[in-house]
């Protein structure tokens, strides 16, 4: 029985009882996110209940050790991990760069990212190099941009 994943309603909440309307409200605006709900509600809950309630995670972890009690079960501070959802509901699992014609961004590093920060940091001077080759290109340059625009477009929608 390893750690499980729950979604938080504060950004950057690490308690039980951090909640914020705004940061709840903008996300269940995301039709990305309510399309995860749709396709993941009961499992959702599920490890809501298993993260709220000790007899929950009991009964999961009995399956391994069934002379283990209520008592035996410690509460373990919680972490928080950004997802990625795409606009069709889908978890970004994989690095997401989005590149305009003068920045880069990281928008999806999945855990533990700090184990590929080497070859993050040369996929992103690959980069930042093609960037530079493009300013003596404004074509492609306005492709790019257009692009992005059309990408982040599709991830606030």
């Amino acid at each position: 029985v390893g750690p499980n994943a729950v979604l938080a309603l504060k950004r950057e909440g690490y308690r039980k009882r951090d909640v914020s309307f705004t940061d709840t409200l903008e996300m269940f605006r995301s039709a990305g996110i309510r399309r995860v709900l749709q396709h993941h509600l009961l499992s959702g809950l599920g490890e809501m209940n298993i993260s709220l309630c000790k007899r929950g995670g009991l009964r999961r972890v009995r399956k391994y050790c069934p002379s283990l009690t209520v008592n035996d079960l410690q509460p373990w501070p919680a972490g928080v991990r950004a997802q990625a959802v795409s606009p069709d509901g889908k978890l970004i699992d994989d690095f997401l760069f989005v590149t305009t014609p003068r920045s880069i961004h990281t928008c999806n590093a999945p855990s533990p990212a700090a184990t590929s920060a080497i070859p993050i940091g040369a996929h992103i001077v690959s980069k930042v190099q093609a960037l530079r080759e493009s300013q003596s290109n404004p074509g492609r340059t306005l492709r790019a941009a257009r692009s992005v625009d059309a990408l982040h477009a599709a991830f606030t929608r």
